[in-house]
């Protein structure tokens, strides 16, 4: 041994109960989660939808009523024309949470409804 106080240094360290950390590998913690947006209620989509439709209703493109249960929306009234028409299911249709769009009471004026 070229130094014989290393010797003495190592038995020194584990007499005081000194010892080296354990060798083991080390997880590194998971990084924070995003919470995962909740699905709006059916008021909030129903609310979306009728201020959409404002502007068409304003100015009597449009005279429509909306209804939601379970994300799934009803849309009933009359439009103006297969135009106005493709435009409101289609502003329904955009609204978030929205699962689907049950349009087939909504009348062009002047034509029977859908069957």
């Amino acid at each position: 041994m070229k130094n014989p106080w290393h010797a003495w240094i190592l038995l020194g360290g584990c007499l005081c109960g000194v010892a080296a950390p354990p060798l083991h590998a080390q997880v590194p913690p998971e990084p924070p989660q995003a919470a995962a947006p909740e699905q709006p209620d059916d008021a909030w989509i129903t609310t979306r939808i009728r201020a959409a439709l404002v502007p068409l209703q304003r100015d009597g493109h449009a005279d429509v009523r909306v209804a939601t249960a379970a994300g799934m929306v009803t849309l009933e009234g009359s439009v103006d024309s297969p135009i106005t028409r493709d435009r409101v299911v289609e502003l329904a249709t955009r609204v978030w949470g929205v699962r689907g769009v049950e349009a087939q009471a909504l009348q062009v004026a002047g034509t029977a409804p859908y069957p």
